[in-house]
């Protein structure tokens, strides 16, 4: 990956709640890397007297090790990603300001992971998803797409206002808080409502079950404990 100065120092921030962050994916033939983002701060990077800095993906995973403080947030677009791409990919090969349009909505209203398979995605799927998109785009325009799912996928763990900027560094901005969640509805059958409860007892949280309203229907209500958010930008 090669990155300018000029587009460094755009991610820099002055804020101690804010964070300016670097994501590549990689497509080369790696089964063990390919389609998987690589999230640093980009913090590290500036102040370098050169007109740009490049590195290898292996220089860039061993430099995000040394960011923990990213941690939850690379653990949360790992665990995600795969089937976010799995269920937006549809919307993706109609182009990019289609997706970005029907990503939007979503947002609004409050429904980005409802399309999300049910079904785990193999390493395996997720590899012939990312080179289908590649192959069908090319790099360039398959990169901005994946840039546009990613900043909504970072947006559904929490952040109210996505910002896409079509010209320039930052790509996007994310800010805010979203919204109080209200009743969320799960279905589920009788082994996994059995499974549940069981789960729930063992916890040592007995009031967990009261929400509980028929024998195939959870209602599960959210904490009241909100934490705050970083605002994020990216390249």
């Amino acid at each position: 990956m090669s990155i300018s100065a000029r587009e460094i120092e755009a991610l820099k921030v002055d804020r101690e709640d804010a964070t300016g962050i670097l994501a590549a994916v990689f497509v080369g033939g790696d089964r063990d890397a390919d389609g998987q983002w690589v999230i640093l701060d980009a913090a590290d990077w500036l102040g370098r007297q050169s007109d740009s800095v490049s590195a290898a993906r292996h220089v860039l995973v061993s430099l995000s090790r040394t960011q923990p403080w990213l941690d939850d947030l690379r653990q949360y677009v790992d665990r995600l990603w795969p089937a976010f791409l799995d269920g937006w990919k549809t919307s993706a090969d109609r182009g990019h300001e289609e997706l970005l349009a029907e990503l939007a909505r979503s947002h609004r209203e409050g429904t980005l992971l409802s399309r999300l398979p049910t079904h785990q995605v193999l390493a395996v799927e997720h590899r012939r998803c990312v080179g289908d998109l590649v192959e069908q785009h090319g790099e360039s325009d398959a990169g901005r797409l994946t840039q546009d799912m990613l900043a909504y996928l970072i947006a559904s763990a929490g952040y109210a206002s996505v910002t896409n900027n079509p010209v320039g560094v930052p790509d996007f901005v994310l800010t805010g808080l979203a919204g109080p969640v209200g009743r969320v509805s799960v279905t589920l059958n009788s082994d996994d409502l059995r499974l549940l409860v069981k789960l729930c007892d063992q916890s040592g949280r007995p009031t967990w079950r009261q929400g509980f309203s028929r024998p195939f229907c959870v209602s599960v209500v959210p904490r009241a404990g909100r934490r705050r958010r970083k605002r994020l930008t990216s390249e």
